[in-house]
């Protein structure tokens, strides 16, 4: 089928398609964010959003949330073979193993949209600004925003690619938080910490090289540790319901609407991204909608979609902005774009998920790729002594 060509692969050859729909909401949102911000800021024409359309301007201007939930999911994943080990007792993971697998999942797609966007950045402004590579440099340690105080010029949403690749390092350590055999004290821990963090962290949000850092974050990663304890040990005896459903649409408006301002907003928003999870794989008309193969398969290219969204978004508003209608409202034109935006870029991103992103999620793919090469290279070597020529 063709949905296969397009779905994600798992290490363990287990997928779960609600976790894929729950990066759609993300992914989505994030892209919503973005294409508001194309057109309020780079139209070149002064389109004012209208007093009227202020609740659906604040769900999309709160769209950047799609990260936090992106934060949270990776933190559950991340946490479920170590969950599994600690808590049911399962094979340990090796770290050498685990390490490895973070640089060849993640690395390979990287470093090519880093070279794909510097070329669309090239043709973009008709040339690269000076002291450009060193931007591209630090971005490609992932350490612009350590070094430059600021998100990537380069990729201006890479800054929380940077975040995750401080999580990864240090997971294995916060991972011992499931020595502690006792089930409510570990969890009560979890959240006393997940709360704490967050409210420590609110007088340091201007300061840029911790804002832009797992510093701000590590709740989040932190509640996906206790999502991944729920679900090893208990979601297996756990009943659907439509109360899930109802609270998960109740987490998605407080997740989007809340206006994040107030000091326990920060804190709170963790629990909310719970909830929302828990609806997902507990609910039925939530799990319906978020498990649809194709939902959940545009979900699984998160990562494609996520790495070149902001920047095929720029390149295509260049033509795009030409049906900017100056007479109609904000949301008008903002849907003109939408049309006209999205299914390019997702078919890009697409492209890039199939050729790039896809077969990097082997496990084994540096191990099949150096047999491939190495046995080509030996059949050229062998056909070149069969017709007399030295090698």
């Amino acid at each position: 089928m063709l949905v296969d060509r397009f779905r994600r692969i798992t290490r363990d050859g287990l997928w779960i398609p609600e976790i894929d729909g729950l990066r759609f909401v993300a992914i989505c949102s994030v892209f919503l964010h973005h294409m508001l911000g194309e057109l309020s800021t780079r139209s070149g024409r002064l389109i004012p959003i209208e007093t009227d359309h202020w609740v659906l301007d604040r769900l999309i201007q709160n769209g950047y949330r799609g990260v936090d939930l992106f934060f949270v999911i990776s933190g559950m994943i991340v946490a479920l073979p170590f969950a599994r080990h600690f808590l049911l007792g399962s094979k340990p993971v090796p770290l050498r193993k685990y390490y490895l697998r973070r640089l060849t999942r993640i690395e390979p797609p990287y470093i090519a949209s880093l070279f794909l966007i510097i070329v669309l950045f090239r043709v973009y402004q008709h040339g690269l600004p000076t002291g450009y590579t060193a931007h591209v440099l630090a971005s490609f340690f992932y350490q612009h925003s350590l070094v430059f105080g600021e998100v990537s010029t380069v990729n201006p949403v890479a800054w929380s690619l940077e975040v995750e690749i401080q999580f990864y390092i240090v997971a294995p350590v916060v991972m011992q938080f499931y020595r502690i055999r006792r089930t409510r004290l570990r969890r009560a821990l979890l959240i006393v910490i997940i709360l704490a963090i967050g409210l420590a962290q609110m007088p340091f949000q201007t300061w840029p090289r911790i804002s832009l850092s797992i510093l701000f974050f590590l709740q989040y990663f932190l509640m996906g540790l206790l999502v991944a304890d729920i679900f090893v040990t208990e979601l297996g005896r756990a009943r659907s319901s439509w109360i899930w459903d109802l609270a998960g649409m109740a987490a998605l408006w407080c997740i989007y609407w809340d206006p994040g301002s107030a000091p326990w907003s920060h804190a709170l928003m963790p629990l909310g991204i719970a909830v929302l999870c828990f609806s997902v794989l507990l609910g039925f008309g939530l799990r319906r909608v978020l498990a649809n193969q194709w939902v959940a398969v545009v979900g699984g290219m998160c990562y494609s979609i996520y790495l070149l969204h902001f920047a095929f978004i720029a390149v295509l508003f260049k033509a795009t902005k030409h049906a900017i209608v100056p007479s109609a409202t904000f949301f008008v034109n903002y849907a003109i774009q939408l049309v006209l935006v999205t299914v390019p870029v997702i078919a890009m991103c697409s492209m890039f998920f199939l050729l790039i992103e896809r077969p990097c999620m082997y496990p084994d793919w540096p191990s099949s790729l150096y047999r491939k090469l190495t046995g080509h290279l030996k059949r050229e070597v062998e056909e070149l002594d069969a017709s007399g020529i030295s090698v």
